[in-house]
């Protein structure tokens, strides 16, 4: 059982006649929890009915709420989803617990023996909670994976914080629009091949929504086609499923030739449901 930690925001994702749980970070813990990783998932939230509904939840999953600390100042984190041709388009409440989380010595005591830890950018848009992850970073052993998803939310985009992690992270996702975004960060239409130039043994992801995803390494390049979605779901958290189940294979060194394949699909069975921690049915742990 790999050990790995996710931190960041919790929050209720309200869309327009339901709510549920989200946020990318726990998106992640949660499905990493749910293939089978001892999985730490470090946020805050408040002292409030939607604070006390998202830890029942996590832990009526089975998963561990100990790192999930409360915060009597500020509320719970939430986020109004609305849809245009189907894409989610979100608005971001704050300032909210989760930019509140502290370096305990309980994560400091979790972060010198981890497999991995996975990380994005939307969280660090307070400092507490970016001195708090820049102190976990400092504190995980050389082996341990550094997994980084760009999470670009307007305004709450700082390109030198962005552009530091992704120079530091072994693995990298992006979307389309944020793969767009890089070239003019690191000015080159090929971002990819300058960052593997950095840093050969970096992995590089990008979801390409109904085009599947791909993965660039020194090695080469490895595309999958996505897999058949069926139910209607939200697409809310799909990129978070895949970069779990992507980290999941990763660690126990799948072959390339296989991960993207199985990310694929386990993104479709998420997608096919609503929100971004639906139940995942029996028969695709089985299949991962």
């Amino acid at each position: 059982m790999k050990k790995v930690l996710s931190i960041g925001e919790v929050l209720w994702d309200v869309f327009p006649t339901y709510k549920k749980p989200g946020g990318s970070p726990a998106n992640l813990a949660y499905h990493l929890h749910c293939l089978g990783n001892q999985t730490i998932f470090a946020s805050r939230v408040g002292t409030d009915v939607n604070g006390n509904e998202l830890v029942s939840f996590l832990a009526d999953k089975g998963f561990s709420t100990s790192h999930i600390q409360t915060d009597q100042n500020q509320p719970t984190g939430t986020v109004t989803v609305s849809f245009t041709d189907g894409e989610p388009s979100y608005v971001i409440h704050g300032p909210a617990a989760w930019d509140f989380i502290e370096y305990t010595d309980a994560l400091k005591s979790e972060a010198a023996n981890l497999d991995a830890i996975c990380f994005a950018s939307l969280s660090q848009r307070s400092e507490r909670t970016a001195e708090t992850l820049q102190k976990l970073l400092n504190d995980v052993p050389d082996s341990c994976l550094k997994v980084f998803d760009l999470n670009l939310r307007p305004p709450f985009t700082k390109p030198e914080i962005i552009i530091e992690q992704i120079m530091i992270a072994d693995v990298v996702k992006f979307n389309e629009d944020e793969f767009e975004q890089a070239k003019t960060w690191f000015r080159t239409d090929q971002p990819a091949s300058y960052l593997l130039a950095e840093d050969p043994g970096k992995t590089i992801l990008r979801t390409l929504g109904e085009h599947g995803s791909e993965m660039i390494t020194a090695s080469g390049t490895f595309q999958e086609e996505s897999y058949p979605i069926s139910g209607k779901g939200d697409f809310v958290g799909v990129g978070d499923a895949f970069l779990a189940c992507f980290t999941h294979l990763k660690l126990r060194e799948e072959p390339a030739d296989k991960i993207l394949s199985k990310s694929n699909r386990y993104a479709a069975a998420v997608a096919s449901q609503r929100g971004g921690m639906p139940k995942i049915h029996s028969s695709i742990l089985e299949f991962i």
